[in-house]
């Protein structure tokens, strides 16, 4: 693993869309692990109600936010969570209070202290990562660039009036200009990963990358309705319906409910070794952990996890600009099952891959024929 970027606190807010693994898991699965992250990764999992979460990470910050939302959850009603985050406003005071009664383990208060700090001077708690921070830094930019016709992108009352204001109104010579510094990797190692950049291995230049990935946003999802664009042009999240699923009504008190008699345990390790000692675990979300891996593990990760898999088990990846394709013997590649749920996706950063741990023997057999006649469809979350 990178040694230097995961000592701090990296995500606040996160970079994925989870309602991807929202509508992977299958209810009712029995053990489930995930890489912590934020923690805003981990909520909606637990609205599909397992019955066991191992949330796991390398960084004891990003544990101890996870542990943070995890406790919310359980006792905070909804407008109590946003406002204790800082996707609504509250008064400092009152933040302060809530972290304060929080049942947070005395390991995750301690890792927490600057994050206190933070919010004691007025900050918000989603906006304190470096990714976030990041984020507010090109807007800035982008700000004085593409200036006030760059913002009026939320101005579009429906999709096609936004797809018609990109093809007629956009600062498109400005836009370009920001998309030469988010393509640079010099600036993302010097802003975020601090020398620990994954290396890019998908073809093509990164700002042909990113022009692409920015063409089908516009032209896919309503500006207002995605948190990844509110931060690129606003800086801040200003429009509730782009908030993350975390925040979503349905999904919060599905995972409150859950929440409350789940077994939840928050880890620091690797994430593979974790799931090799464990047994019969149904679904593991990995995000981009094996970009970040040495070059052999990246090959093997999926065979290490195999022990710790029931069989059917899932596992969802990511990759961004690292992109890892590991040998899968004994795993059926199912993505094509999801691409309704992978277009829906409202960051468009990353290419996400499942894999389905195979039965062996007769089973293995059945498994195959299932798999075959399979119509391609997630279990929607209702």
């Amino acid at each position: 693993m990178a040694g230097t970027y995961f000592r701090h606190l990296n995500y606040a807010l996160g970079d994925e869309d989870s309602s991807v693994e929202l509508q992977v898991l299958p209810p009712d699965t029995g053990r489930v692990v995930a890489v912590a992250g934020s923690g805003g990764r981990v909520i909606p999992l637990l609205a599909r109600g397992p019955r066991e979460l191992s949330c796991v990470d390398i960084s004891d910050t990003q544990l101890a936010l996870t542990e943070l939302r995890v406790c919310a959850l359980r006792t905070l009603e909804h407008p109590e969570y946003l406002g204790l985050l800082g996707y609504e406003p509250m008064p400092v005071a009152r933040r302060l209070e809530l972290l304060g009664a929080l049942p947070l383990s005395p390991g995750a208060r301690g890792a927490l202290e600057p994050l206190k700090a933070a919010v004691a001077a007025g900050e918000r708690i989603i906006y304190l990562g470096r990714f976030e921070q990041m984020l507010r830094t090109l807007s800035r930019v982008n700000g004085l660039l593409t200036r006030a016709a760059g913002r009026r992108l939320f101005d579009a009352p429906d999709l096609d009036a936004q797809r018609a204001y990109v093809t007629s109104g956009f600062p498109r010579s400005a836009w370009k200009g920001v998309l030469l510094l988010l393509g640079n990797s010099a600036v993302l190692n010097s802003l975020l990963y601090r020398g620990d950049f994954p290396k890019k291995n998908r073809p093509g230049s990164t700002f042909r990358i990113y022009q692409e990935l920015f063409d089908r946003l516009f032209q896919d999802t309503p500006a207002r309705k995605s948190f990844f664009l509110q931060m690129v042009f606003l800086g801040e999240l200003r429009f509730a319906e782009g908030f993350p699923i975390e925040a979503d009504p349905a999904v919060y008190r599905a995972a409150q409910r859950h929440a409350r008699k789940c077994r939840i345990d928050f880890i620091q390790g690797d994430l593979v070794e974790e799931v090799r000692k464990q047994r019969d675990v149904g679904f593991v979300s990995l995000s981009d952990v094996p970009s970040f891996l040495p070059p052999a593990r990246e090959q093997t990760f999926l065979e290490e996890l195999k022990p710790g898999l029931a069989p059917g088990a899932l596992v969802v990846t990511r990759g961004h600009l690292r992109v890892v394709t590991p040998g899968h013997a004994g795993y059926a590649h199912v993505t094509d099952r999801y691409q309704d749920v992978l277009a829906r996706e409202t960051t468009q950063l990353w290419t996400i891959h499942v894999y389905q741990r195979e039965p062996s023997g007769a089973a293995g057999e059945r498994f195959q024929e299932d798999l075959s006649h399979a119509r391609g469809q997630a279990e929607p979350f209702v």
